[in-house]
This record gives C-alpha cells, sequence and structure tokens, in this order.
C-alpha cells in the first residue's frame, strides 16, 4: 500500500480492564472507504488509497502494556480491548475489516464472535480463523490429533515457548532467538520447531545463522531487539508490566494462555450463535509455512465459515506477509474493493 498518515495515535486507557493502556495506528477513512484492522501476531509489534487504518500493538508488545500474568491474554479479553479502541477511533455503527496474521487471528476471530456488528469482512493470512475448540484456537490441547494428521510434531516449540525459563534464555541468545524465528528456509523450522526439545536445544546453544532472510535488513533486527528486549541502555525496566517495560515474558504469554489452559476455558463463553463466521471471509495460505499449514485453515473454514470465502495462496512461508507484500496487498485490495 502507499504510505499511509497517522492522523492520531494511542496512548489509550482501556475502561472495561483497568490498568491497560494500548498504543495503536490511526488513519480516518476517506468519505466512503473502510477501515482496515491490522493485527499482528508473534513477535512481530506494529510499525493508501483512503482507506482508514487502525494498527495497535497487541497486548505485550511496543508501546501497550505489558502485563505478565497469562489470564490477561484470554480472547474476550482482548476482544474487549480492541472493541474499545475502535469505540474510541470511529463514529457510533461504523465497522471495520479486519486484516489478521499468526496470533492476530485468534484476536480477529474473538472480536467477531464477542462484537459481529463491528466486524464488516475478516482478511487471514497465513493462519485461518480459529472458532473455540478448533486447531488453531487451541494447539497444543490437541498437539497429538495434530502430529497423527500431519506425520510430524507441528506445535513441539511450543514445549519451549510455556517454559518460566524461556523469556530469560531468548533475551540472553536473542540473537540465537531471532536466526531460529526468522529462518531462511522453513526446513530450519521442520528440524527445530517442529521436533521435541528442538527449539529449547537451538536456544540454549545459543546456535546463530550468518546472513538474515532477504527480506529482513539488520536495522530491522535491531528494531526487533529495542521493541522486544531494549538496548541495554540505563533506566530501562526490565521488571514491569507497563508500555515501557521490556523483556519477552509478556509477548511469550500468547503461548501460556493457552499451554495453562485459561483460553479453553474462557472460550466457553463465547455465544454459540457466533461460532460460525457468517461475514465475508479472504483467507490467503502460505504454501511453505510448516506450522500455518493451509490445510488447518481450510478443514476449519469448511466447517464454520457461512459467509462468502474467497481463497488464494502465495510461495512464501510464515512471514509472507513481509517477502511477498506487494502480492498481498493486491490481494487485499481487489478482495476489499469486490465487497461493495
Amino acid at each position: 500500500m502507499d504510505d499511509i498518515t497517522i492522523e492520531t495515535a494511542g496512548p489509550l486507557k482501556m475502561l472495561k480492564r483497568e490498568g491497560l493502556t494500548y498504543s495503536y495506528y490511526f488513519s480516518a477513512p476517506a468519505k466512503g472507504k473502510d477501515t482496515l484492522l491490522f493485527l499482528h501476531g508473534f513477535p512481530t509489534p506494529a510499525f493508501s488509497l483512503g482507506y482508514g487504518i487502525i494498527a495497535p500493538d497487541l497486548l505485550g508488545y511496543g508501546g501497550t502494556s505489558k502485563p505478565k500474568d497469562p489470564r490477561f491474554y484470554t480472547g474476550s479479553g482482548l476482544a474487549d480491548d480492541i472493541n474499545e479502541i475502535l469505540e474510541a477511533s470511529l463514529p457510533e455503527g461504523a465497522q471495520v475489516i479486519t486484516v489478521a496474521h499468526d496470533w492476530g487471528t485468534r484476536v480477529a476471530s474473538r472480536l467477531y464472535n464477542y462484537f459481529p456488528h463491528k466486524v464488516r469482512a475478516c482478511a487471514f493470512f497465513g493462519s485461518g480463523y480459529s472458532p473455540p475448540n478448533s486447531l488453531s484456537a487451541n494447539p497444543i490441547a490437541m498437539r497429538e490429533e495434530i502430529k497423527t494428521m500431519t506425520g510430524y510434531d507441528v506445535v513441539a516449540y511450543m514445549e519451549c515457548f510455556v517454559k518460566d525459563e524461556t523469556p530469560a534464555l531468548i533475551e540472553k541468545n536473542f540473537d540465537s532467538f531471532f536466526s531460529l524465528l526468522f529462518p531462511e528456509t522453513s526446513e530450519i523450522w521442520i528440524e527445530n520447531m517442529c521436533v521435541s526439545g528442538g527449539a529449547e536445544a537451538w536456544l540454549k546453544a545459543n546456535k546463530t545463522r550468518e546472513s538474515l532472510p532477504t527480506h529482513i535488513t539488520i536495522e530491522e533486527k535491531m528494531k526487533y531487539r529495542e521493541a522486544l528486549i531494549g538496548a541495554g541502555l540505563p533506566g530501562e525496566d526490565h521488571n514491569g508490566d507497563g508500555p515501557n517495560s521490556k523483556g519477552m515474558t509478556a509477548p511469550l504469554c500468547w503461548y501460556k494462555v493457552v499451554g495453562e489452559e485459561y483460553s479453553m476455558d474462557d472460550d466457553k463463553n463465547v455465544p454459540s450463535e457466533t461460532i460460525e463466521l457468517k461475514k465475508p471471509v479472504l483467507f490467503v495460505g502460505f504454501k511453505d509455512d510448516p506450522i500455518g499449514r493451509p490445510d488447518f485453515a481450510d478443514a476449519v473454514h469448511a466447517a464454520t465459515v457461512k459467509g462468502p470465502l474467497t481463497r488464494k495462496e502465495v510461495d512464501g512461508d510464515h512471514w509472507a506477509v513481509m517477502s511477498h507484500v506487494e502480492i498481498l496487498d493486491d490481494m487485499l485490495l481487489d478482495w476489499v474493493n469486490g465487497l461493495s
């Protein structure tokens, strides 16, 4: 997309979940144009043709609060937070088109489940719609089922990400973590992320790779480091949970809320009448992603998506949102324009 002008931005203090503050970017839509709500995933904080834009740093990232209790990261709570941002930014009755990737797809799903009147349509990149008790909503609980389906341990890395000692390990060996999360080839994930104990062994051995993927520069890597763990400057807060604190404990709560089954318990509150997604959906699968496999989303969509479904694919891995930006922009805008 063309560069956008940020007209206003957070911080916005939450009213329903007192004590939380969200940072977000906002550009109002031109008359007659939709507003796109961008929802990112792990470990990516949020960094135009007249469309409105809302792009929050989700809980645990960037300039948003970073609570270290995973119970803050349940779907109902996150949906409440995003709804407050929408109410503060848009006129009454306005709807958004959600555009989500990675864990952001769970937020988009719960926003629809709890506030369907606020959502006009949903675009899912990589991972698809995530209704309660689906593979995408509770991957740890369904680990063995997924392994039987695929022939390999797709979510093995999560056993490392939910351990209490992992935040300190990542902060200590950040270059190793970055090399693992942003590999040059998807085989690195299959051989390390999708093998029991593989992710932890990689991090403890402090393995790194000499080069970065072509879609990430060294400057961008340093921005990730500073946003997630800080730049090592005096006075940086690594113990608090406010918007300016640093560290990996909060971002990893997105996994712990699933691993400790808070998410499963919370999902029991989703209204039964909104489990089926009855809005227009765009799903773009990333064919080379061994974790966010397109066939997972296809199975869920076949059972629960009842609105018009547009399905596309790109030859990219989990980070096709970075490596295939122009292609995804075109797919998204063609679909959005076709909605009217």
